[in-house]
């Protein structure tokens, strides 16, 4: 029975991290999108780098511990 269950089990776990990987992905591109309308002389969000994991470990990126983006 267990060894039935272990393939469904990384399958189900592959879903989970493929969906976060979408929305990770979605507030990436918004924020780079904002970035780059953005006039930044003092070049302040050079952090902000689309090929980093995740947009929460840019400056004045603020997210909460499902790293969703919650306060610019």
């Amino acid at each position: 029975m267990e060894a039935v269950l272990v393939p469904f089990v990384f399958v189900f776990i592959a879903l989970i991290l493929q969906a976060g990987e979408v929305k990770s992905n979605a507030e990436e591109e918004a924020l780079t999108s904002l970035r780059n309308s953005l006039a930044d002389p003092n070049n302040v969000l050079a952090s902000w780098d689309p090929t980093l994991v995740t947009p929460c470990t840019w400056f004045h990126i603020t997210c909460n511990s499902d790293n969703r983006v919650v306060r610019l």
